[in-house]
């Protein structure tokens, strides 16, 4: 029965997994690039949080369609369309000059990625049992930690060789080939592949809810955004996101302006909150599973770890400031991101348990809507800050002030059983 339970879903989960590292590298790669960008264009901290936010405003305006998007083209299209436009605009932006062109071309690329993680949530409602939905979310949102760790090195390495135009191709052409051979290599249901055994299959259904393709009944939309849970998920995922952009955008800057970092040493040092991250997300993926097997109810298990990843970043962040050694320092925020990221997997776990098959699609594009807010107050934040103070300090104080908030929002409106068993009654009447 082991050899069962680990088979074929995982070995599409670990492609979709490659996918989100994917994202995050294509994503990432104008941070890394950023140090040489504002000297080469000239721009001002206050402009440069401006770009580093625009892709962040059509993504998250976009998440919620996006849901849709991805349950209508099925997720075998979407990413193979999707991937493919980012190739296409990140070369297209090889040719920005100017702070609005830009603006211009960061802007259709949110749109792009907007897809990934609602197309994600479509498959793994799909492809596994809701046992493991909190193990398979954080394989599939390991890829976020992984490909943000390899952005710096990498791109800092092509930077270095070759320029920034060409990692923004080469990064983005990986994309496209991904995306190819996802689309050649996967099926949409696990039914309509041949690699998946009779056992396996049945192991899949065992505790899903049955697919209902009707139409979504009156008062569906207006009924899920009125669970607290879901709400609960979603002040989780927001100050998951404003860390997590304040990372991906301004971390390699942040190096290189307060300790004087050059561009190879920058490239390294930027890797080690995402190695922290790898341990973290898949420590507490584990973890909700433990829980379980030892006779704790899944949902209990993933508020506990939501809720403790939340306030230990919180303490690390705090830490930071009020430490003066540079290791030390780094270290602590390093370990404040990974802490804070560690609930990705029982956090994108929940919108599937909560609204099932027919509102996953909405309920993780709302999640993802609200976390990119947060997404694009936190690289312009960083950028007016550093420009009024000369420093980081207050914007890591103010973030960690928000993960803080978030994590008592959190517990405070989280009650995942309840509301899934309102959302079944919902339908059932």
């Amino acid at each position: 029965m082991n050899a069962i339970k680990t088979n074929i879903r995982w070995k599409v989960m670990f492609t979709v997994f490659l996918i989100a590292s994917v994202s995050y590298l294509d994503r990432t790669n104008l941070s890394v690039a950023a140090p040489v960008l504002r000297q080469e264009l000239h721009l001002s901290p206050t402009q440069l949080g401006l770009i580093l936010s625009a892709f962040s405003w059509s993504y998250a305006l976009a998440q919620i369609p996006a849901g849709f998007v991805a349950a209508w083209l099925r997720p075998r299209r979407t990413y193979l369309i999707a991937m493919w436009l980012w190739c296409i605009l990140l070369a297209l932006t090889t040719t920005a000059t100017s702070f609005g062109a830009w603006i211009f071309f960061r802007i259709p690329f949110g749109l792009a990625e907007a897809v990934t993680w609602p197309a994600a949530s479509v498959l793994m409602s799909r492809w596994f049992p809701r046992i493991e939905y909190s193990q398979a979310m954080s394989l599939q949102n390991l890829g976020l930690v992984v490909g943000a760790a390899l952005a710096p090195p990498l791109v800092a390495f092509i930077i270095a060789f070759w320029g920034w135009k060409a990692a923004f191709i080469m990064t983005g052409l990986i994309a496209g080939i991904l995306g190819t051979l996802f689309y050649l290599y996967t099926k949409d249901d696990p039914a309509d592949d041949p690699r998946v055994s009779k056992e396996e299959l049945a192991w899949i259904r065992h505790d899903q809810v049955a697919a209902d393709n009707s139409p979504l009944p009156d008062g569906f939309i207006r009924m899920l955004l009125g669970r607290p849970s879901l709400w609960a998920v979603a002040m989780a995922n927001f100050g998951l996101d404003f860390i997590n952009f304040m990372f991906l955008t301004w971390y390699p800057t942040y190096l290189t302006d307060k300790y004087h970092m050059s561009l190879g040493r920058m490239g390294v040092m930027a890797m080690e909150p995402y190695i922290f991250g790898v341990i973290t997300v898949l420590g507490a993926g584990r973890l909700v599973r433990a829980l379980t097997d030892g006779g704790m109810d899944s949902f209990v298990a993933r508020r506990m770890v939501i809720f403790c990843g939340l306030i230990i970043g919180t303490a690390f962040l705090v830490v930071t400031v009020n430490v003066s050694n540079l290791y030390a320092s780094v270290t602590a925020m390093s370990l404040g991101y990974a802490f804070v990221m560690s609930i990705l997997g029982p956090m994108w776990s929940t919108p599937a348990e909560i609204a099932g098959p027919k509102g996953v699609g909405f309920a993780g594009g709302f999640v993802n809507f609200i976390g990119n807010v947060g997404g694009i107050g936190s690289p312009i934040l960083m950028g007016v800050v550093f420009q009024h103070f000369h420093s980081f300090t207050p914007a890591i104080l103010i973030s960690a002030g928000i993960t803080l908030a978030c994590g008592l929002l959190f517990i405070l409106l989280y009650r995942a059983k309840a509301d899934k068993e309102y959302v079944a009654a919902f339908l059932a009447s």
